[in-house]
């Protein structure tokens, strides 16, 4: 399993921008402004790998928004007559 299916591409789910995890009802541990984009992580280790090498996390919430972006487009286009 990738972790793009881990994060939930295809929805919006609550979950850790690091691990995958889901958080359900009781929202992150922490939430991290990093330009300009409220990243949340599930625990104190989420936090601390994304504080110290924010890169890799940063490119795959970027693909993950042109994933989003292509669901999109492909619904817009599809219900089109």
């Amino acid at each position: 399993m990738s972790i793009e299916d881990t994060i939930s591409y295809l929805d919006a789910t609550n979950v850790c921008e690091v691990c995958g995890k889901d958080l359900g009802g009781c929202g992150p541990f922490a939430r991290v402004n990093h330009a300009g984009r409220m990243i949340a992580v599930c625990c104190p280790i989420c936090l601390e790998a994304f504080q110290q090498d924010p890169a890799p996390y940063m490119a795959r919430l970027q693909k993950i928004d042109h994933y989003r972006a292509l669901k999109e487009l492909t619904k817009k286009n599809s219900a089109s007559p």
